[in-house]
């Protein structure tokens, strides 16, 4: 038992300062620290290995640092994990970014360059991970290009939640916390043998709170939360050749997705003319947008539609995982099959207001993700180790949004009130992989991985009024009459364009009643005609659905060497290639343009470090300097649409560079004291990309006007982020110990959108973007029974209520912000049998 304390202690405060140690380990710190259990193991390369000895940067935080700082979540975790941050987007998806690495798009079906897995098991899409973070061992974090051993969509990085596994004697245990804002959250399991060859472990999770948002223009709140999830693990061991399990995990989340904060208006088109609609000559109307007030600097104010569509989700996932393995001699066979279902829906505020304004009234998708790996692996206590194996996905994505915008400049000149857009994908990825390690002497490692992919994507997308016909307010717009449908518009529009767009020829067709609008005006020359160069001349200048694919061939790789030149120390040097898969954008576009997919993403990563244990693993420093030649990079950002001006669409950014270093130091002065601390340094610049930043009419249509964005930073790459605890257990009876910590971790600014400094981007300063420096406090005072059977604490998070925000957005005529959550502190009951 004190090897497994001691284990722990290691997990929480080693790697990377993810967090203070169990308490019911501090105690333990100096008894036998020279022992070779003072280790936290992880499976970095798909093994089980000692942390200290992998050749790469890996973050790790046990299950009981997990439980003591109250993180629940990648979006926590984030938090006291430098390198790694967390954004939040209009359609309530995460984005995870790690030493300058992220795909920041709201879409289901965008893969990730942050792969995220539970058990080894993958979690395709970002979505799928948001409460995957409970009855955990530990969570891993691997830094870098990870695409030899986990897929060509980790360019950034890789997270591995690791599950409790089932014990080989009975046990339980439950934990239960109240706080802030009437905030439950209860957490239960129990495990044990159910016969001699088969165990099993059950988890439940169950969090309510209360909302935590205020409105600053009405008697209203928003952000409650209301989560329940469960895990069942089955495993049965005939004999020590052979080891089956099942994991079958799920949840439901029905949390208000929060309110972003408008802090600016920015309005896309002229509004001091008559309103689309209004009667003539009766002049400008008040728009309301120009006069709205900005939310007040505090991390509880918001605004928000109210009534029906207020802020509301409804997200349920599920999930049967099966492993077996099987050991013929020196050989392992590993087989990971792997099924996901989840269905999503939810309302979100889009513009930061009361009115209807980018508002996602109903946003609807389904997804099913079938995973299977088959390797094989020699004795990894053999001085070559290799590991060889196939992986093949096959997932479904579809999503279907109803968006509105009544109270929009958009509204004010053209006159329609909402969009219904939808995309279907399906993407198939099969890969071969390998990995090996000689021990070329007993002190030097050299190591190889290689891996091929091919990825193949189909998608359809649709833009227009619903099949029943289009919703439209019933009340009217700006004093004017009642919105247009989208048909009617487009029909009026092409039809006034026709000259301009067509000639030489070609013929706009009429859009059917709930026909798709998307114009394919690929190969369009504006104002020459004659000019065009159709891409497809079937579908030149007629409005459809548009069906797309891409297949991609990419392969990955990695060369490096571990070399040990005395007793508790490592160097590593590694260079790596990895890839992400291209993508199709999910959003309301008007042309074929607006849908087109970006191409795969790939990143060249040199890394050297080093990790010491000193004083009979008392100490522990580890660092690291890295620098990424990053090509083709992904992002969504802002393209001229002809008609409507700024939209969103997906875009390579063909070079940027990346160059940071990262300190780790960790240590255990005095018995029952332990101090860690940790560090990155980024710098991630963009070398060579031209954009649009704004748009100009030119015979009746908008076109765009460009800039270099060389040398501007790339979003959510803070130049330092840091974090700091200590924590001490001391005994206070022989029956009763007392224990505290406290910790402050945080971040110097950043920006949340490729923009050039002291620019104006389609009407927002570029101050707008950034994110603010900020330090938060967390801490945690309790005493427990010195037995490990009963905890009981006190604790805080952002203890001095610090505003700070994690995304800053433009949201078509207004800029918003996305807030950290306020001050929270509670008191926590734990017990274990």
């Amino acid at each position: 038992m004190k090897l497994i304390h001691r284990t722990i202690l290691f997990a929480g405060c080693s790697a990377m300062a993810l967090g203070a140690a169990a308490t019911s380990a501090a105690a333990q710190t100096a008894e036998g620290a020279a022992d070779a259990g003072n280790e936290i193991v992880v499976t970095a390369n798909k093994r089980e290995q000692n942390l200290s000895e992998v050749g790469s940067s890996v973050s790790a935080v046990s299950g009981e640092a997990l439980k003591l700082q109250q993180i629940s979540s990648v979006a926590d975790l984030a938090k006291i994990t430098p390198g790694l941050t967390f954004a939040p987007t209009p359609n309530a998806t995460p984005v995870y970014t790690i030493r300058g690495v992220g795909f920041y798009d709201s879409s289901l079906a965008s893969y990730p360059d942050v792969a995220v897995y539970l058990d080894q098991f993958p979690l395709a899409l970002p979505v799928m991970s948001s409460q995957t973070g409970f009855d955990l061992q530990r969570v891993e974090v691997l830094k870098g290009p990870q695409g030899t051993l986990f897929g060509n969509n980790a360019t950034g990085g890789a997270i591995n939640f690791v599950a409790n596994a089932p014990t080989k004697d009975m046990s339980g245990g439950a934990n239960l916390s109240y706080g802030r804002f009437n905030a439950v959250d209860f957490n239960a399991f129990v495990s044990g043998p159910l016969s001699d060859t088969l165990r099993a472990r059950l988890a439940v999770k169950k969090a309510y709170a209360d909302p935590w948002q205020k409105s600053y223009t009405r008697d209203d709140r928003n952000g409650k939360t209301d989560v329940m999830a469960g895990r069942f693990i089955l495993e049965f061991e005939p004999s020590s050749d052979f080891k089956a399990s099942i994991n079958l995990n799920g949840w439901r989340d029905q949390s208000e997705p929060q309110a972003p904060q408008k802090i600016a208006y920015v309005p896309q088109n002229d509004v001091s003319g008559t309103p689309a609609g209004a009667p003539a000559g009766s002049g400008p109307v008040p728009y309301p947008q120009a006069t709205y007030p900005n939310s007040p600097m505090n991390a509880r104010s918001a605004d928000w539609t109210a009534g029906q569509y207020s802020p509301s989700q409804d997200n349920r996932f599920k999930q049967a995982l099966g492993r077996f393995d099987y050991t013929f001699g020196s050989i392992t066979l590993t087989s990971l099959t792997g099924y996901s279902d989840m269905k999503f829906r939810n309302t979100t505020e889009g513009g930061g207001t009361a009115l209807v304004d980018l508002d996602l009234r109903n946003d609807q998708g389904k997804i099913k993700s079938f995973t299977q790996e088959l390797r094989i692996a020699n004795d990894p206590k053999s001085a070559l180790r290799w590991v060889l194996g196939a992986n093949y996905e096959n997932t479904k994505v579809d999503e279907t949004t109803y968006l509105s915008y009544a109270d929009t400049s958009s509204t004010y000149v053209n006159g329609i009130v909402t969009s219904n857009y939808q995309t279907n994908q399906r993407m198939k990825n099969y890969a071969a992989f390998g990995n090996i390690e000689f021990d070329v002497m007993d002190n030097l490692t050299f190591k190889a991985g290689i891996r091929r992919t091919q990825a193949k994507r189909f998608a359809t997308a649709f833009n227009g009024d619903l099949a029943s016909g289009p919703i439209l307010p019933t009340d009217t717009t700006f004093g004017g009459t009642p919105g247009v449908s989208l048909t009617n518009f487009f029909n009026a529009v092409y039809d006034s364009l026709q000259e301009l767009y067509g000639g030489a020829g070609y013929n706009i067709p009429t859009i059917a009643p709930g026909g798709s609008i998307i114009l394919d005006t690929r190969g369009l020359v504006l104002g020459d005609p004659a000019s065009n160069d159709p891409v497809n001349p079937d579908t030149f200048l007629t409005a459809d659905i548009v069906r797309t694919k891409i297949k991609e061939n990419s392969t990955s790789w990695m060369l490096g060497a571990d070399f040990k030149p005395v007793d508790g120390l490592l160097l590593y040097s590694n260079v790596s290639k990895g890839y992400k898969a291209g993508s199709f954008p999910h959003l309301s576009g008007a042309i074929f343009d607006a849908y087109a997919p970006v191409k795969q993403e790939s990143i060249l990563a040199y890394e050297a470090g080093f990790k010491a244990q000193l004083m009979g693993n008392a100490i522990s420093i580890n660092g690291a300097a890295f620098y990424y030649d990053y090509k083709n990079k992904q992002t969504r950002a802002k393209f001229v649409d002809p008609i409507f001006g700024a939209l969103d669409k997906l875009l390579n950014v063909p070079k940027s560079r990346i160059k940071g270093a990262e300190i780790e130091v960790s240590g255990r002065p005095v018995e029952g004291l332990t101090i860690s601390a940790s560090a990155t340094y980024l710098d991630a610049k963009v070398k060579r990309y031209v954009g649009a930043v704004d748009s100009v009419l030119v015979s009746g249509v908008r076109v765009p006007v460009n800039a270099s964005f060389a040398g501007v930073d790339l979003p959510f790459s803070p130049e330092w982020q840091y974090s700091i605890r200590a924590d001490y257990q001391f005994p206070v009876s022989s029956y009763v110990d007392a224990f505290l910590g406290v910790g402050a971790n945080g971040q110097s600014k950043s920006v949340s959108a490729l923009v050039v400094p002291g620019s104006t981007t389609f009407g927002a300063d570029s101050d707008l973007y950034k994110i603010k420096a900020y330090t938060l406090v967390n801490g945690n005072i309790g005493v427990k029974s010195a037995d490990g059977t009963w905890t009981a604490s006190v604790w805080g998070k952002n203890i001095f209520n610090k505003y700070y925000w994690s995304n800053a957005t433009q949201a078509y005529d207004t800029f918003v912000r996305y807030t950290g959550r306020p001050a929270e502190y509670g008191v926590s009951l734990g017990f274990n049998f």
